[in-house]
């Protein structure tokens, strides 16, 4: 005998789950192990005949004659009352479906499909869909009450995606959400409305390690329904990071924990007092303590268990940018210009930290003649300071009550990072935004973690997850950065991983080299390396760094630092947003420089006001990237690549740089709108003073781009240089000359010209040989293309004009160029041909006849080799 069972005090969820399982288990009976919620059970009274089909009370079984039991929405032994005693027992079968997570005493299944979403209703709709199963409306129905019910409408922090799809495959089958509504929303009682009005009323606020928690309690006479729904109600009045409430009822007290910060684990406090759920929403049921003792004890184990939400080392800049007692004023100038900061750690010869000079200082002290005093005369030397793991709390407390401007991180009397009053800032901002959403604040920042497991195939998943636990375990921080992160929140297919390490990034593309079996191609000038796994897959891992000009264009001198200093350093705030991979925090989404808004915006905006002058070659860029997705550049980095074109910086830097950036649009899918863009911009002229897009050279382009169309779709997988037949287009009309000083602004070598200005030439050949032979047969066609390039002759394809003469080099494209005679020369061979010139000549000639249809076979080609050899003998 087969039986479905559940949770005592079954609720929506279980009873959903119960139903979707007998669909998956036709023959099973469906039996609660002890009482209903009072909403389940008022449901029931007047339930269709279809809800309660095969539903048993526990008094009709044997349960000597249970050889099944499939039980749905916990996992734990002592939920499941007297079915607990059939545990272990041989012959037994065990099915679990359950969406908590993992406690100390849960039942080991013979099968388990478990997994920690927002309902267990979400796992069951999964598994309906693989194995192609829809239930009925009325089914459905109850299902989704379970759903609205354990996710609080899909507004509970443990909702996740497949919650939502669970929600609207539920309403494609049919589920009726009036009457979800009409039965999940209800008007409290009397009761109901005592114990809310004694949760507001003994509300207690607990600030513990940066959180902000709540601790409230209520006693009755009895026992009131939904009591996990009234702290629901409570908690949507306050703006905390956790809540806990105690209900005591007759001789029991319920505990409900609600936290939505994974430094205070909601099932690990439930967990102490013998209960358990999610990282987000538990419960327990507390026996042998009065309401006090179980107030206390509850807040003594928060306690313990929160850990901070945030400690200094988490903000923290480093490595920390000092200066030595004996320096200059002057030495101190010139290194908070180089580094675009505000204040410099003053440290003696051991490091150790001695003071805190300021800009504002340093700028005052050179008015007075002061830039070749020592620091050491005018530093500050009262300096408050933090440790590592000092909590957010204490650090807003100095920075905001105190007037220092720079709170050093301290270790062993040395600085190991410092903290800006930017730094705290930016972390109340995100906390304040997100009490003015509704939610709770702080770090750690929004989870993506489901978006990677969406866009990556599982393998790059995994890969990513097995670097994340190998850095942590190395003492590391590792995080998946660049052009990923941005395109996986812009729904765009990209595969390129590139990983930055707080730590030493050789250091650790090794180990991770050695734990994949992968090949490392390590650069130890710029601590970065490519790691290159089987499959043909590769990770390009950096060390975090920052990067200062010493002049405008030049290279950047590059320093180890912190990933917000790394992603600082880099073009636009659309490309700096990160994803941390250490187990802890697997997931994350970290933006410091608000990327998001500018993707909802559509906007290109730079991060500093230097940006183009110290790199003139990201106007290129910005371009690229402002017509690729239809962005638009912000009005401020407008402003700034008109004052750098109008500057001449573009003249700066090296002509390959230029050139990079000018073959990556030239590889665009719409390169024409970005050359419009440039051209509007006044970049062309800027680069090199004769270079115009012009109507000639759109003309050119769009028939470029024509052709390069038609090649994909052919589908050969031949790579094709788009960017060479573009450049083709561009140096079309202008003289050698002119072509070669383009390649030299643009810092080609003088054979690439040279390169360009032979295929040029041999297009040129083909387009005269062409016009003078109107009509071509295939042979000849074929003479006249097959010594140029296939990307040759799709520019040359590119700039005909006629049908006819497009015809032949479409045809030679997809068929003559392939073509294959029926014979080859060890066929003449035996037939009597001798290795000579002849042989040669006679393959050549069977093949320009079947090219022109003259020699269609194998025999027709050996007669003709026959006769041919006759001839010669003759």
């Amino acid at each position: 005998m087969d039986i479905i069972i559940s949770h005592i005090q079954t609720d929506f969820d279980a009873l959903g789950s119960m139903l979707a399982a007998k669909l998956l288990y036709p023959d099973a009976l469906i039996v609660f192990p002890g009482s209903q919620e009072k909403s389940v059970r008022d449901y029931l009274q007047e339930a269709p005949p279809m809800v309660q089909e095969d539903m048993v009370k526990i008094r009709q079984l044997d349960l000597d004659d249970v050889s099944r039991m499939i039980v749905v929405d916990t996992r734990q032994a002592s939920r499941i009352g007297k079915f607990a005693e059939l545990l272990g027992r041989k012959g037994l079968t065990v099915v679990l479906y359950d969406h908590h997570g993992s406690s100390p005493d849960d039942i080991r299944g013979t099968l388990e499909y478990c997994e920690e979403l927002g309902s267990t209703v979400a796992i069951m709709v999964k598994i309906l869909n693989e194995q192609g199963l829809i239930p009925p409306p009325e089914i459905a129905t109850v299902m989704a009450m379970g759903l609205y019910e354990d996710t609080g409408s899909l507004l509970f922090p443990s909702t996740t995606p497949d919650d939502c799809l669970a929600l609207a495959a539920l309403m494609a089958w049919g589920a009726d959400m009036d009457a979800v509504s009409k039965t999940i929303y209800r008007e409290l009682n009397a009761e109901q409305v005592d114990v809310l009005d004694q949760l507001i009323k003994n509300i207690r606020t607990l600030e513990v390690n940066g959180l902000h928690v709540l601790v409230s309690k209520a006693s009755s006479p009895g026992y009131v329904e939904d009591f996990a729904i009234l702290v629901h109600k409570l908690r949507a009045m306050y703006a905390a990071d956790a809540l806990f409430a105690l209900g005591q009822m007759g001789d029991r007290i319920y505990l409900v924990a609600r936290s939505s910060q994974p430094q205070l684990n909601a099932a690990q406090v439930a967990a102490f007092f013998g209960g358990g759920g999610h990282a987000s929403a538990a419960a327990a049921s507390l026996r042998d303590l009065n309401l006090n003792q179980a107030e206390s004890a509850l807040i003594r184990h928060i306690r313990e268990e929160a850990k901070p939400l945030l400690a200094a080392r988490d903000i923290m800049t480093f490595p920390v940018k000092g200066i030595y007692l004996d320096e200059s004023i002057n030495k101190a100038s010139d290194l908070l210009n180089k580094y675009h900061i505000n204040a410099l750690v003053v440290k003696s010869a051991d490091e150790r930290i001695r003071g805190i000079v300021t800009h504002q200082m340093v700028s005052r002290a050179q008015g007075h003649d002061l830039g070749e005093a020592k620091v050491r005369d005018y530093m500050i030397q009262d300096v408050l300071t933090v440790r590592p793991e000092s909590p957010v709390g204490e650090i807003r407390s100095l920075v905001i009550d105190g007037s220092q401007r720079l709170l050093p991180v301290v270790e062993d009397r040395r600085a190991v990072g410092v903290i800006t009053r930017t730094d705290l800032m930016r972390i109340l901002h995100d906390r304040m935004t997100k009490i003015e959403q509704g939610s709770s604040g702080g770090m750690p920042g929004k989870s993506v973690r489901y978006l990677l497991r969406e866009r990556m195939p599982e393998e790059y998943f995994e890969l990513l997850k097995k670097a994340g636990e190998l850095a942590e375990g190395m003492g590391f921080n590792l995080f998946l950065v660049g052009g990923i992160v941005r395109d996986m929140v812009m729904r765009v297919e990209n595969l390129d991983i590139d990983l930055v390490v707080e730590g030493d990034g050789v250091v650790f593309a090794k180990a991770l080299a050695g734990v994949f079996g992968a090949k490392v191609s390590p650069h130890e000038k710029y601590k970065t390396a490519v790691v290159r796994l089987s499959g043909g897959h590769r990770m390009d891992v950096a060390t975090a760094r920052l990067e200062y000009y010493r002049m405008p264009g030049a290279f950047p001198e590059v320093e180890e630092s912190t990933l917000k200093l790394d992603l600082y350093r880099r073009d636009f705030t659309i490309n700096t947003m990160a994803v941390a991979l250490n187990p802890h925090r697997f997931g994350e989404l970290i933006d410091y420089f608000g990327a998001q808004r500018d993707i909802r915006e559509k906007k290109i905006r730079v991060l500093h006001s230097l940006s183009f002058v110290e790199d003139p070659s990201r106007i290129l860029r910005a371009v690229r990237f402002e017509k690729r997705r239809g962005f638009s550049l912000g009005k401020q980095t407008l402003s700034l690549i008109s004052s750098a074109v109008h500057a001449g910086f573009l003249r700066n830097i090296p002509g390959r740089r230029i050139f990079h950036e000018m073959r990556q649009i030239l590889q665009e899918e719409e390169p024409i709108r970005c050359m419009e863009r440039l051209q509007e911009l006044k970049v062309l002229e800027a680069i090199y003073p004769d270079l115009v897009f012009d109507e000639q050279m759109r003309e050119a382009f769009r028939a470029v781009r024509e052709t390069l169309l038609w090649f994909r779709l052919l589908y050969t997988h031949e790579k094709i240089r788009a960017w060479f037949l573009y450049f083709l287009a561009m140096t079309e009309s202008m003289d050698p000359q002119a072509v070669m000083a383009l390649g030299d602004a643009f810092g080609l070598r003088r054979e690439d010209s040279e390169i360009l200005l032979d295929s040029r030439e041999k297009v040129r050949e083909i387009m005269r040989k062409m016009a003078s032979r109107p009509e071509m047969l295939p042979s000849q066609a074929v003479e006249v293309l097959g010594k140029a390039s296939l990307e040759e002759i799709l520019y040359a394809m590119s700039r005909c004009r006629s049908a006819n003469f497009k015809k032949i080099f479409s045809t030679y494209v997809t068929t003559w160029r392939n073509y294959r005679p029926p014979v080859s020369g060890r066929d003449l061979l035996a037939i009597g041909f001798s290795r000579n010139p002849d042989l040669g000549a006679c393959l050549k000639e069977i093949r320009n006849r079947g090219l022109n249809g003259e020699i269609r076979d194998f025999a027709g080609a050996i007669a003709f080799a026959q006769a041919y050899l006759t001839g010669i003998r003759g």
